[in-house]
């Protein structure tokens, strides 16, 4: 849990109103450090000198800053021996060696610490055998029922968020295909249809690097090769899906998946290439009706939704596509050309009161030896794709973590460049608001805001249930309203409403004074404004749609 005192210094607030902001923020709960647990396979490295492994995205978790979200990360080892845990370990060692999901710290369950759980797998391994029976082997430590009953529990009960993927084959098969949601949203075994590592069937996103590899090089074009083709600076470009869009006044916009949305750059739509990846399900009506029981009672696979609107079911959120040989030359050789494989699947939880989950079409998209030579140069992609990792560790908490960043983020905006600059009590409450709104989204991405003010009101009933039904945003059609400008009457009413105490802690800190009042409890403090912006659109749409009429009866006369 991340401190007052904390927070306040790592945001740069200025000395002169640390010690009162410190005192204004010190009564909330700042659930806002997320402890994350990263299980491996044994073939799956942690340390930096072995590049078959994700030792660049642990540091990159761990150093992140995301407005007031920090991480801190433990690793845990799938192997043979006996459960043990180390008490301090180093960066790159593992906490949890012999680690099951079920796995016990004396009278606690290990799992019950961390708010995400993810997982890299491995097993039963690269044979590329066209039976499934390797999976449950012994020896491939696959997941236990006592070990899935714990976790769909930890799911359940925590609302824990999970990622996890595996490459092409049956790769990572054994820890994660039965592991509830996830299981059904990645293809995982040779009865799924996984791509295999060779023949015209495998999945080869391997981009050319240069002229010499295009189909009209004299001589014909050089080979691809996973070697060393898969770690230059050539990423492969991917489609990313419409998660929320609109049209006013005169066209369709479009905003990718919260996950895919970079807070500067726009949408994320490049990940590092790879020779042989996985592939990700479009979910049929046939998984949202299953269930499964480890045990513990039947339980449905994708539960209903808790606010009685539909079932809430994953959905893809990125394609990608690969080039065909001919005309390209691929070492593995040919194969056609695809123009939509499901690469990235997310699934909202909490909205069926169950954790989030999104899982990847390959790991090769995270491992060090895709991305050491991108992130090394630092180009315009490695911002993209690094930004991807850290939206997943920001996007899978709990309920409450990232609702509680969007309070206190609004309230202490008072006191950093953009309420000493913009936050002008006379002026209008959409000019307020189109401020915090600029200033968070320099942080959190445009996508995050739009998806904490509709989970809000969703959550809140704050508009009639018929109206949010959908599990998107409402897709708002010509003639109804402008849903940006919605967000931006809600943001300039929170700014309205913490304007006054802004103010007194300013003048307690210019009169020397450390205690002044503090903010009440954020559900308390920030309801009003939200059903204030809420009332001002209605207001704006009654007044616009009466105006409407008024000119159309005119005009039919």
């Amino acid at each position: 849990m991340l401190t007052a005192k904390e927070f306040v210094r790592d945001i740069g607030i200025n000395p002169e109103f640390e010690l009162a902001v410190v005192d204004y923020l010190q009564p909330w709960l700042l659930k806002n450090r997320a402890d994350i647990l990263i299980v491996v396979d044994s073939s799956i490295s942690v340390d930096p000198a072995n590049d078959f492994g994700i030792s660049r995205v642990i540091a990159l978790i761990r150093a992140a800053q995301v407005g007031c979200m920090r991480f801190r990360v433990d690793l845990a080892l799938r192997n043979g021996q006996a459960p043990t845990i180390v008490a301090n370990p180093g960066p790159t060692q593992h906490k949890y060696r012999g680690f099951r999901f079920n796995m016990m710290d004396g009278a606690n369950a290990v799992i019950d610490k961390y708010e995400q759980i993810w997982c890299f797998g491995f097993q039963p391994g690269n044979s590329g055998n066209p039976s499934d029976a390797p999976i449950t082997n012994a020896n491939a430590l696959p997941s236990s029922d006592a070990e899935l009953l714990k976790l769909s529990q930890w799911m359940k009960d925590k609302k824990g968020g999970l990622f996890a993927t595996g490459d092409h084959h049956f790769l990572g098969a054994s820890m994660c295909k039965r592991i509830p949601r996830l299981g059904t949203m990645r293809r995982w075994t040779n009865a799924d249809g996984v791509p295999p590592i060779d023949t015209p069937a495998r999945i080869d996103t391997l981009r050319p690097p240069s002229a010499a590899f295009e189909p009209g090089n004299p001589g014909g074009p050089l080979a691809l090769g996973n070697s060393p083709h898969q770690g230059d600076l050539k990423v492969q470009p991917i489609q990313w899906t419409a998660w929320r869009f609109s049209f006013w006044p005169f066209g369709w916009r479009r905003r990718p998946h919260p996950v895919l949305c970079h807070p500067k750059l726009g949408p994320i739509n490049v990940m590092p290439d790879h020779a042989h990846e996985g592939l990700c399900v479009e979910t049929a009506d046939i998984y949202l009706a299953a269930t499964f029981n480890f045990g513990g009672g039947a339980q449905p696979e994708y539960p209903p939704a808790i606010d009685g609107g539909p079932q809430p079911a994953p959905a893809i959120i990125a394609y990608g596509s690969n080039l065909g040989d001919p005309p390209y030359n691929f070492v593995k050789g040919p194969q056609p050309a695809r123009a939509k494989n499901p690469m990235i699947s997310a699934y909202d939880g909490h909205r069926a009161g169950v954790g989030r989950v999104v899982t990847d079409s390959t790991w090769h998209h995270w491992f060090d030896v895709n991305i050491d030579d991108i992130q090394d140069a630092n180009t315009h992609d490695w911002k993209l794709i690094s930004r991807y990792f850290i939206n997943i560790a920001v996007w899978l908490n709990p309920p409450g973590f990232s609702t509680n960043c969007f309070y206190l983020s609004a309230a202490i905006s008072h006191f950093e460049d953009v309420g000493f600059q913009e936050y002008v009590a006379r002026l209008p409450v959409l000019d307020l608001g189109k401020s915090l709104r600029g200033h968070l989204a320099r942080y959190y991405g445009p996508c995050w805001v739009t998806e904490r003010i509709w989970d809000i009101i969703r959550v809140k009933k704050l508009w009639p249930i018929e109206i949010l039904r959908d599990p998107r945003p409402p897709v708002l059609d010509l003639g109804e309203i402008d849903p940006d400008i919605l967000e931006e009457l809600v943001l300039g009413h929170i700014v309205k409403a913490t304007m006054k105490q802004a103010e007194t802690v300013k003048a307690a800190a210019a009169a020397g004074k450390g205690r002044v009042v503090a903010l009440a409890e954020p559900e308390a403090e920030f309801e009003a404004p939200l059903r204030a912006g809420l009332a001002d659109m209605v207001a704006g749409m009654k007044e616009h749609f009466d105006r409407g009429a008024k000119i159309t009866a005119a005009l039919a006369r």
